[in-house]
């Protein structure tokens, strides 16, 4: 009787939350590979077998209808590492976190960590996103982008609701966090259009970042994540892309295609590239799909002077759903460079399972 009455306590305890607050959906993804990586070097070159987790990632979300078309949302996403347990970069929600209110007529208002416009109009676009072959650069390689595939801290972000298959979003970063006298905090522009109808989608997007005075903040100069990454060393510089491009379907095949015009202006000296994506994908039977994709990243062009070191990579690969959650893939990267002695290698062998 006593064990009977602490489990009914227990079940009545866990299902109080649930009836005093809006439901919780749960969603994510728990994808791993095992790589062998090869440095490619020409001579005495090495390989290792690795595990990585691509990606995993447990999501919160859920929504308060507020009436008159009007909601309130949220989402906290946990990315995590499953190999060593760790979260990823440090962070308990290093994914999409946020908290915002949606209009069926005006669109979405949302603050927190959130995807630049420009990120997330480009991930359709690319067939391997979040594993080996993915064409951003950064820590899952790829040669394009230079960094500016970002997720945001302090993102204030706005997202259209869809106009005869039109929509536009914009988001920008509080860049100046911390009060320092006399000070000028960085600045984060993100801005994208899309177009989506039947089997044609098409994106363009232009994004600015430049780096404020040092200790301001999330974009002080030098300080922050962001401005780090593009190696913006004071107030003056600045980081800007523009980027087009588009996708077509047509029965069992879908062929992407992007071109995009990275240019950093750091110390007064500008350089700059245009770099070319170009993917396909074929849907062999319901459950089969082989991929291939090209990127290319132009000569660079500094202060009017070519560099010589364009860069490419080609991946191809394989995926296998072997139900509506379960999938396997197998994919294989190479990358080379002029002004390089080394071509490196990514052979992957994956699974990932989506709940």
């Amino acid at each position: 009787m006593q064990k009977k009455l602490i489990a009914l306590a227990i079940a009545t305890a866990m299902t109080v939350p649930a009836l005093a607050f809006a439901e919780v959906n749960i969603s994510g993804q728990a994808n791993m590979s095992l790589n062998n990586v090869n440095d490619g070097a020409a001579t005495n070159s090495a390989s290792a077998w690795q595990l990585r987790s691509n990606q995993s990632r447990v999501v919160l979300k859920g929504s308060d209808d507020l009436g008159d078309g009007l909601s309130a949302m949220w989402q906290l996403d946990s990315r995590f590492n499953i190999d060593d347990g760790q979260a990823a970069n440090g962070r308990l929600f290093d994914g999409n976190s946020f908290v915002g209110v949606k209009s069926n007529d005006l669109g979405s208002v949302m603050v927190g960590r959130i995807d630049s416009s420009l990120k997330t109009a480009s991930r359709k676009l690319d067939i391997f996103f979040d594993v080996a072959g993915d064409f951003r650069s950064g820590s899952l390689g790829g040669v394009l982008g230079d960094g500016h595939d970002v997720r945001i801290n302090n993102a204030l972000a706005y997202v259209s609701p869809n106009m005869g298959g039109v929509a536009v979003s914009a988001a920008t970063t509080f860049g100046g966090e911390n009060p320092v006298a006399n000070s000028s905090k960085g600045q984060l522009l993100s801005l994208a259009g899309t177009y989506t109808m039947d089997n044609i989608y098409a994106m363009l997007a232009y994004q600015s970042i430049k780096a404020g005075d040092a200790n301001t903040g999330e974009l002080g100069a030098g300080t922050g994540a962001i401005a780090t990454s593009f190696n913006l060393a004071n107030k003056d510089d600045e980081a800007k892309i523009f980027r087009l491009g588009g996708s077509y379907a047509m029965d069992a095949f879908t062929v992407n295609a992007m071109i995009e015009m990275p240019n950093v202006k750091i110390l007064g000296i500008e350089t700059k590239h245009t770099d070319l994506y170009i993917a396909g994908k074929f849907a062999v039977n319901s459950n089969d799909n082989v991929g291939l994709a090209y990127s290319k990243r132009g000569e660079t062009d500094v202060a009017g002077v070519k560099q010589n070191n364009d860069a490419s990579q080609i991946a191809v690969g394989y995926d296998h759903s072997m139900s509506k959650a379960t999938s396997v893939y197998a994919h294989y990267t190479k990358t080379s460079a002029n002004g390089t002695a080394a071509d490196p290698s990514n052979l992957e062998l994956g699974i990932k399972h989506a709940f």
